[in-house]
């Protein structure tokens, strides 16, 4: 009993903060974070500058070879027999070109995205980001160009947008993670470290 308890608490570990699922075929990177290697092939290969770490920004002067993580592997495997999990059959994030097109609106999850609300964590069309702009309550809302990877501005433990920036750990991290784990740490906001590294 106390086993199987213990193993309920491994499923965020041994899950992929890019597709969200168990990892399948886990590759790690030198700053230790893992993901599954089809998800971050397709992730590096949506990049069109540099390449980073999508989960702490990392980067990597040029593309780190992946080798497959064995032991977390195993421990997935363990997981997956104890728990009663079956294989996965879910199809991965596929190889694609870069399209600005393919964002579509949170709302009507049709029209083309114009803008993605930080605030909000969602994208939305001309329609629909109306009001953002009009209306007095979205004001402190932070709008940007679309974004593809909103999920991987989230801190994976907290669920928040990371705002922030540890110098100290170089991180991205949310705002619980500044006020918890990094408090005392210098910071800068995220969107002043990817003007850094540009």
């Amino acid at each position: 009993m106390a086993e199987n308890m213990s193993l309920l608490g491994l499923e965020d570990e041994l899950t992929c903060s890019i597709c969200l699922c168990l990892f399948e075929n886990p590759v790690s990177l030198i700053c230790g974070h893992s993901f599954c290697a089809s998800c971050l092939e397709a992730t590096w290969n949506d990049r069109i500058s540099s390449l980073s770490c999508p989960q702490c920004r990392m980067a990597f002067p040029s593309k780190p070879e992946l080798k497959k993580n064995t032991v977390l592997s195993a421990v997935l495997e363990a997981y997956r027999i104890k728990a009663g999990v079956p294989e996965p059959v879910k199809e991965h994030l596929e190889v694609k070109k870069k399209d600005p097109d393919a964002i579509k609106c949170d709302n009507c999850m049709e029209a083309k995205a114009v803008k993605t609300c930080l605030t909000c964590m969602a994208s939305y069309c001309e329609d629909h980001v109306r009001p953002h702009r009009e209306n007095a309550i979205f004001r402190a809302h932070q709008l940007s160009d679309p974004l593809p990877d909103l999920m991987e501005r989230l801190c994976s433990s907290h669920g928040k947008l990371m705002e922030f920036y540890c110098n100290q750990h170089q991180s991205c991290i949310c705002s619980t993670c500044l006020q918890d784990m990094h408090k005392g740490c210098e910071f800068i906001t995220a969107d002043e470290q990817r003007f850094k590294q540009k």
